[in-house]
């Protein structure tokens, strides 16, 4: 092979991964983002863990009947499930963050992708404890062995009753709807934009 064959050869070589000096400081500067996700990252691991322990010493520290009480610990158990599961993704894309180094485009894309799926395996996750927390908002004052808000409750004109527990949920639902995906997009959108906005650059030039 002579000299015009291999440069030939060089010339026909995809060009898409060579990272050129002047995209160079670019793409690295998706570092910061990332290093604020992966903090976040972090905290949300240890918020998860101190919230499941808080939610299963609550009701011992409350004087519920041993009906509510059992109902509130089966709930509890099948929540305990979900936030693990929850808990080893999260640790999963930790390391994907982590793991991957930002010196290509197509390290970019990968990051990227993998923040996004983050977020919606995040939402799917708060979403799929939706149920749990109304349980746990009605369970908690309706199972105080005083009985006094349950007595209330069961003596007030049905229709009422039920319009006030419509009412209550809907409000539940809306609140806990705005908080996640308000959590979501402070905490890792805004820096997956970022990132998304180094890429869309390259693509440019």
């Amino acid at each position: 092979m002579d000299f015009n064959d291999i440069q030939n050869a060089w010339n026909n070589e995809k060009t898409e991964n060579i990272v050129l000096p002047d995209n160079l400081e670019k793409i690295q500067s998706v570092n910061t983002p990332l290093d604020k996700i992966k903090k976040n990252l972090k905290k949300e691991l240890i918020i998860q863990i101190v919230s499941i322990v808080l939610v299963g010493v609550i009701p011992l520290c409350i004087d519920l009947k041993y009906s509510f009480l059992l109902a509130y610990y089966l709930l509890y158990a099948v929540s305990i499930i979900i936030s693990i599961f929850f808990i080893i993704r999260l640790n999963i894309y930790y390391k994907n963050f982590t793991d991957i180094a930002t010196t290509t485009k197509d390290n970019l894309y990968e990051i990227y992708y993998n923040i996004r799926l983050f977020i919606e395996a995040y939402k799917s996750f708060t979403y799929a404890l939706f149920p749990f927390g109304l349980f746990y908002m009605f369970l908690i004052p309706l199972g105080k062995k005083s009985g006094k808000l349950l007595n209330l409750i069961l003596n007030t004109n049905q229709e009422s009753a039920a319009v006030i527990f419509i009412l209550i949920i809907f409000v539940f639902m809306i609140l806990m709807w705005f908080m996640t995906e308000g959590h979501t997009k402070l905490f890792y959108g805004k820096y997956a934009k970022e990132i998304k906005k180094v890429i869309d650059e390259l693509k440019e030039e």
